[in-house]
């Protein structure tokens, strides 16, 4: 007679353990979630406010070492920004160079239309060149910062898009400027150029053109 062997298994013992989670377990988990999610946003937000300040403090130093190097050596200086790449550099130029108005613009453009020669449309507009001993290159604001407007004496309606200068004369005098900054937290800082001394002063709020160029 053959003998069978077969083989047993020991009975399956269900505990509390091999249960899925219960509705307290998942509620404790959730809460542990929400309260680290309450915690790290503080610290996002200190970050971008850490940044919005680095900008304002870069502008401002810029700012002063370009009035300074202005009354130097005697050549007009210029702050750009570059409001679609969010950044700023300073160039100069001759000391002779006057701002444009609404009429000298309009002057140029038509002077534009009817140049004749090729040669003469090839001419750089422009006779600033980058002020390599301030700025060697374009700077960026910092990640998470960026341009909201600028306004100038010149153009005491907010510049929204392409760019925007302040510029500095020899014999002291600054075009007065307001730029305005953001973040991604819609934190906001302005920073107001001084038409007499080219100090900045830099406020943690929307400051309006009416409060500074009708002084």
């Amino acid at each position: 007679m053959e003998t069978v062997l077969t083989k047993t298994f020991p009975p399956t013992i269900w505990t509390e353990d091999s249960r899925g989670f219960t509705l307290i377990e998942m509620l404790v988990v959730l809460g542990i979630i929400i309260l680290i999610s309450l915690v790290a946003m503080p610290t996002v937000s200190s970050y971008f406010q850490v940044s919005l300040n680095s900008a304002t403090r870069d502008l401002a130093t810029n700012t002063k070492e370009a009035y300074n190097s202005t009354l130097i050596s005697g050549r007009v200086h210029r702050i750009v920004y570059d409001l679609k790449d969010n950044s700023f550099w300073v160039e100069s130029g001759p000391s002779d160079v006057l701002l444009d108005t609404k009429e000298t613009k309009e002057k140029e453009e038509k002077r534009k239309r009817f140049m004749r020669s090729s040669k003469e449309a090839e001419k750089p507009s422009s006779q600033f060149n980058m002020e390599k001993a301030i700025t060697r290159k374009k700077i960026n604001l910092p990640r998470g910062v960026e341009y909201q407007d600028v306004l100038t004496q010149q153009s005491p309606n907010p510049i929204l898009e392409g760019k925007a200068y302040t510029h500095f004369f020899p014999h002291g005098v600054t075009e007065q400027t307001i730029i305005h900054l953001k973040d991604q937290n819609k934190h906001e800082a302005s920073l107001v150029i001084s038409a007499l001394n080219g100090m900045t002063d830099v406020y943690d709020r929307y400051v309006k053109g009416e409060e500074v160029f009708a002084k």
